[in-house]
């Protein structure tokens, strides 16, 4: 069992590698432009930044939050559960092709912004905090992320050759067939997809909160 899934994944993977080498550069460009956005900003909008975070510190440090664990992991969940349906619907579309790349260009944008002001506030310790705050769960979110994107670009471009290919008839019903197969795998590897994202909601809800504290001493 545990083979053939290894057989599949492999095979997956180097049928999409183009997808998936194209997809994970469009993110690490928006994790590029993100930190860029940082180093843009007013003197203004960098002190209100700089405050949130000393606040957020404080209540984090004496545990005054006012949120336990159990509700940031479920709030994650739904987050991270939001963008992942958003993801297999749009890959259901052929107009949803573009709105997938613009989506995952946003997502890096968001996390590589999130790391830069940190970092830009606490210079080289900011970086200690930044590992603990966003690395845990994002080791499982982004390569989900990935992976959904991937999956809903291949399914949108099946219809696109589904919808304006001119096969013979016969050959059109069997395409159908193998489009028909091609969404029911599409809906399983998002299903799975969505579990791994309820993981990393959970590693955020109570890891990283637990490693931020011990961070926070530090910077």
């Amino acid at each position: 069992m545990v083979r053939k899934v290894k057989i599949s994944v492999s095979g997956y993977l180097k049928d999409h590698m183009s997808l998936f080498v194209f997809v994970s550069v469009l993110f690490m460009i928006g994790v590029l432009f993100g930190a860029i956005v940082v180093g843009a900003l007013a003197d203004s909008q960098v002190q209100s930044l700089h405050d949130a975070l000393k606040g957020f510190f404080q209540a984090l440090n004496m545990e005054q939050t006012g949120t336990t664990p159990s509700e940031i992991a479920w709030h994650s969940a739904a987050g991270f559960l939001k963008t992942t349906g958003m993801l297999w619907i749009l890959g259901l579309s052929i107009i949803g092709l573009p709105v997938i790349v613009i989506l995952i260009f946003i997502k890096g944008f968001m996390i590589g912004f999130t790391v830069g002001v940190v970092v830009s506030q606490f210079q080289a310790k900011g970086i200690l905090f930044a590992l603990a705050a966003v690395l845990p769960q994002n080791l499982i979110y982004i390569p989900a992320l990935l992976v959904c994107g991937v999956a809903g670009i291949s399914f949108s471009l099946a219809l696109v050759k589904s919808r304006f290919g001119h096969e013979q008839p016969v050959l059109r019903m069997s395409a159908g067939t193998m489009l028909y197969r091609n969404f029911l795998s599409y809906t399983g590897l998002v299903a799975t997809v969505a579990m791994a994202m309820i993981l990393a909601a959970f590693v955020e809800g109570y890891l990283s909160p637990a490693l931020m504290r011990a961070v926070i001493p530090h910077l």
